[in-house]
């Protein structure tokens, strides 16, 4: 992705979030993007190719701007990837008080988030290197009828990640989540919900960290298996909506003494 007269990248000049050399934090960056991009166009382009991969560009550029009603921008949506700098304190999934950086020349990029809720012909799987996009806060994928596979268990390593969003997907879309989603301290919210897939599960095992941020849980439509007993250590979980799916077996007994909870619904299940 140089700049093919001059071979320069576009102009950066800080790394992570986390620290780290500026120049290797941009080719990192762009190489997970640009296997995303390859791997969910393998059979046809992209509608709109939302910037990717292009070379005068940063990578924070990647995406174009549509207009929608868009929580909290109005009716400004951008579609892609978009970075952003955090002048308050970190909330989720975006604070008022976030502004949207083109490039991180003047200033450090403090997370970016991937934007996908617009249907844009992605076909094939999410490549494994997504999960290695560490400051990666939110990821959005919607509309998506011609993905494939389930989610990587390289997730895991988005130590940054705080929600994921999945609606509204193609029939060979889903699998069993990935059990590393759960050792993220950061999650905070899951939605996965009217995505066409019929092979959607938990883990029956999943190692919960004890500073665990989850409070929101909602999974409908197409889930099947047992609700394991695990999630009864999300302590600070205060939404678990499991309705209209094809869960069966016992309700852990567990899952009636987190305190934290103020809505659980169950209904539509095999239970």
């Amino acid at each position: 992705n140089q700049d093919p007269v001059s071979g320069n990248l576009p102009k950066q000049k800080h790394g992570f979030r986390l620290g780290g050399n500026a120049g290797e934090a941009q080719v990192t960056r762009r190489y997970i993007l640009a296997t995303l991009s390859y791997s969910t166009s393998q059979s046809s382009p992209w509608n709109d190719s939302l910037n990717f991969l292009s070379p005068d560009l940063h990578e924070c550029n990647w995406h174009r701007n549509y207009t929608r009603q868009n929580f909290p921008f109005g009716n400004f949506d951008p579609v892609g990837v978009f970075c952003i700098i955090d002048k308050g304190e970190l909330s989720s999934p975006i604070s008022f008080t976030e502004e949207i950086i083109l490039n991180d020349e003047n200033y450090p990029l403090r997370y970016l988030e991937l934007n996908l809720r617009i249907d844009n012909n992605l076909n094939g799987p999410l490549p494994l290197e997504i999960g290695h996009l560490i400051d990666c806060k939110a990821i959005g994928i919607e509309s998506a009828l011609r993905l494939t596979g389930p989610l990587p268990q390289t997730m895991g390593n988005m130590t940054s990640l705080l929600s994921m969003a999945l609606i509204l997907n193609g029939p060979d879309f889903g699998g069993e989540l990935p059990s590393s989603l759960f050792r993220l301290k950061n999650l905070t919210y899951i939605t996965i919900q009217f995505n066409l897939g019929k092979d959607w599960s938990l883990p029956s095992n999943a190692q919960i960290s004890d500073d665990t941020q989850l409070q929101q849980i909602v999974l409908k439509n197409n889930f099947s298996g047992k609700i394991p007993s695990w999630i009864a250590k999300l302590k600070k979980l205060q939404t678990l909506d499991l309705t209209m799916n094809n869960f069966q077996g016992v309700i852990p007994e567990a899952i009636g003494d987190l305190s934290s909870v103020k809505y659980l619904n169950l209904l539509g299940n095999n239970l």
